[in-house]
């Protein structure tokens, strides 16, 4: 198979992880009030934050199923199961009847479906990244790496531009579902030209015995911090923006679900070029000098940036949250090759599955909790900005403690 054609197919499925990825999150106050029983469009949407955290627990079990069968049978054969579980769950999504015909089983089906989708998103995005640089040139790792990213992301540029035709005043209520069989049939033809991948040529059968769990942290207690920071910093940005501040200021009319998807689109098309030239960058001055200047990025520019939010200028307001998406995907563009770094390739699926999909849980699912909570509470933008900076110090410290590993 030409080198090519191998990463299209790979970066199809991953593609549409964050396809799905992004439709929950763009779609979240529009269907927030079809699942919940609430007269606040603004409860509801707090509700369907819980939904969030629930289904994203699965995400590191996830990793850890995927990066078993990753490691032990091969890369290929947990990136064909993880892309069925996906496309599934996905349609299954596009389906649900709301709370009117359901009552409470529609939260409890929605928060279901969407914990399977994220549990087979645990052994695709990681999975398919190694993939992609265990075929890399060395001095190739971190664009192609990058690359693949971008192409995720292009998943949610997909997901937002069909937003933006969705939200149109001239489409019904329920338009969001076609959006979700739209991406259930993507899914099922990334599982049928899986079928024609060779397995990747740096795979070695790992010995469940000798390359067990508990000597995984036993020996890479360091490298396993570092991935666990690395995954949760990768939601950070893009969780507080896309998920947390404009959606909540669509449900206090700054602007209409339209509006609000044009911004979406803007901010990942920008993510994207980021991406790529992060990537690039890495391979001329190594992953982790690149990676540092985002962590450290957002350390310093947290705080100000979202108090600069709150004056709620628009051009302003887009402004501070490109920002917050440079210093993201600054850290985020050589991350592939930074994690293949970390471990040898009989512990490398589980070890990167594992951690960098713990900390896209556990700070992806907190972010917009918490700084729901604080925003609440302090009726300010800014005082998000402390949670931010609080998990950028601990990503940057915990990659400058791994930063010298090389196996």
């Amino acid at each position: 198979m030409a080198k090519r054609s191998y990463f299209i197919i790979v970066s199809l499925g991953t593609l549409i992880e964050y396809y799905d990825y992004t439709l929950m999150s763009i779609f979240l106050p529009i269907m927030a009030p079809f699942f919940f029983d609430t007269t606040s469009h603004y409860h509801a949407l707090v509700d369907s934050y819980w939904v969030l955290f629930i289904a994203l627990m699965a995400r590191p079990l996830g990793g850890l199923f995927f990066g078993y069968f990753g490691d032990t049978l091969g890369r290929r054969v947990a990136l064909m199961f993880s892309m069925v579980g996906i496309a599934v769950a996905t349609l299954g999504i596009g389906f649900l009847p709301g709370y009117i015909v359901l009552g409470l089983w529609a939260p409890v089906l929605l928060t279901l479906f969407k914990a399977i989708q994220l549990f087979c998103f645990g052994g695709e995005y990681n999975g398919a990244g190694l993939y992609v640089v265990e075929h890399a040139a060395k001095k190739k790792e971190g664009v192609e790496g990058s690359f693949l990213t971008a192409l995720t992301l292009g998943g949610g540029l997909l997901a937002t531009s069909i937003g933006v035709i969705l939200t149109h005043h001239i489409m019904p209520a329920n338009a969001w579902r076609w959006a979700y069989f739209f991406g259930a049939l993507i899914g099922f033809v990334a599982i049928i030209l899986r079928h024609s991948l060779k397995e990747s040529p740096e795979f070695k059968p790992a010995d469940t015995q000798a390359h067990s769990l508990k000597n995984l942290f036993r020996i890479y207690p360091k490298q396993l911090t570092a991935a666990f920071f690395v995954g949760g910093f990768a939601t950070l940005s893009f969780t507080t923006v896309l998920t947390f501040i404009n959606p909540v200021l669509m449900t206090i009319g700054f602007f209409t679900a339209h509006q609000m998807m044009w911004l979406q689109t803007l901010i990942i098309i920008f993510a994207i070029l980021v991406l790529i030239s992060a990537g690039k960058l890495s391979d001329r001055f190594s992953p982790y000098k690149i990676m540092r200047f985002g962590a450290w990025g957002l350390v310093i520019l947290a705080c100000p940036l979202m108090w600069l939010v709150n004056m709620k200028i628009i051009w302003l307001l887009v402004a501070c949250q490109l920002m917050l998406i440079l210093c993201n995907e600054m850290l985020l563009g050589p991350a592939n090759a930074y994690l293949k770094a970390l471990f040898p390739p009989e512990y490398r699926y589980r070890g990167i599955s594992l951690a960098f999909c713990s900390g896209m849980s556990l700070v992806g699912g907190l972010t917009p909790i918490i700084e729901n909570k604080l925003f609440a509470t302090f009726h300010s933008f800014a005082a998000s900005g402390l949670w931010i900076m609080l998990i950028s110090l601990c990503t940057a410290i915990s990659i400058y403690k791994a930063k010298a590993v090389n196996t």
